[in-house]
């Protein structure tokens, strides 16, 4: 049976570096979790046929919906990213 419950901080252990951790993938979904330590990005890019949702769970950081444009992003926060929608994050906090 596929893997349908996840602990978010169980699924990706590794503290002391920027990590993803593909939780899903399906013929219309993909999940992933990832661990953006400070001053590490997901650079901003687009997905040609696919939205991106992420949702934050910890720290803060600057959101791209643009290549020039950023947004102040807090735990808590909802981002989403329509086909060929830049999308990118930097952590500008101290926490993961």
């Amino acid at each position: 049976m596929l893997k349908r419950i996840f602990n978010i901080p169980e699924t990706v252990p590794e503290k002391g570096r920027t990590y993803r951790a593909p939780l899903y993938d399906c013929r219309n979904h993909e999940i992933h979790l990832w661990r953006v330590i400070p001053g590490e990005w997901i650079y901003p890019h687009i997905h040609p046929r696919t939205d991106d949702i992420w949702y934050l769970v910890q720290g803060n950081g600057v959101y791209y919906t643009t290549a020039n444009e950023t947004h102040a992003v807090a735990s808590g926060d909802l981002m989403l990213a329509s086909p060929e929608e830049v999308h990118g994050i930097f952590n500008s906090g101290a926490e993961d």
